[in-house]
């Protein structure tokens, strides 16, 4: 049976390891007018944007955009979306070009993976800023990966799990 759907979880009592290669640093962002409003960015981690601007953008500056929005990305490429989309506004607007950012493919997933943080520390009784002592993390981030906000790494994930006594693991869903 081909397996095509994998979640990521948090769960104890797993022994297992496992061995990632930074595979973000290879990947470069992409950009694509999917028609004179909507913009497809899919940043160097595989996140996708969805951008609409406010304006129609004409099919003669739709390169020269794409060009801009793609270098934004890359100069403030961070796992903390919303902070990311917020400084490539911030440059593109100097331009007299505004966007909103409608949805990121990986938000459910941030909240579900940060909302099964948050119930592992509160079940074991662990305050938030202790938790992230613990885990050797910003308290900051710590909350704002538990409110979905901060696209949190292998390696940030992995410290958190080792503080709560858990492991990381893939299952098949």
């Amino acid at each position: 049976m081909p397996i095509d759907k994998f979640c990521l979880v948090l769960h104890s009592n797993i022994k297992s390891s496992v061995n990632t290669k930074n595979a973000a640093s290879q990947i470069m962002t992409k950009v694509n007018f999917l028609d004179s409003y909507t913009i497809n960015v899919v940043a160097r981690d595989g996140e996708t944007f969805i951008l609409n601007s406010y304006l129609p953008v004409p099919v003669k500056e739709r390169k020269k955009r794409e060009i801009q929005l793609k270098k934004s990305f890359e100069k403030h490429f961070s796992e903390d979306s919303s902070s990311m989309v917020y400084w490539v506004l911030i440059d593109v607007m100097g331009t007299g070009f505004a966007f909103f950012c409608e949805r990121s493919d990986q938000r459910k997933e941030r909240d579900r993976i940060g909302v099964k943080i948050r119930k592992l520390r509160e079940g074991k009784g662990i305050e938030a800023k202790n938790l992230a002592v613990m885990a050797n993390i910003d308290a900051a981030n710590l909350s704002r990966i538990e409110n979905g906000k901060y696209s949190v790494g292998f390696d940030i994930l992995s410290k958190i799990a080792s503080a709560l006594g858990v492991k990381v693991d893939l299952v098949e869903i």
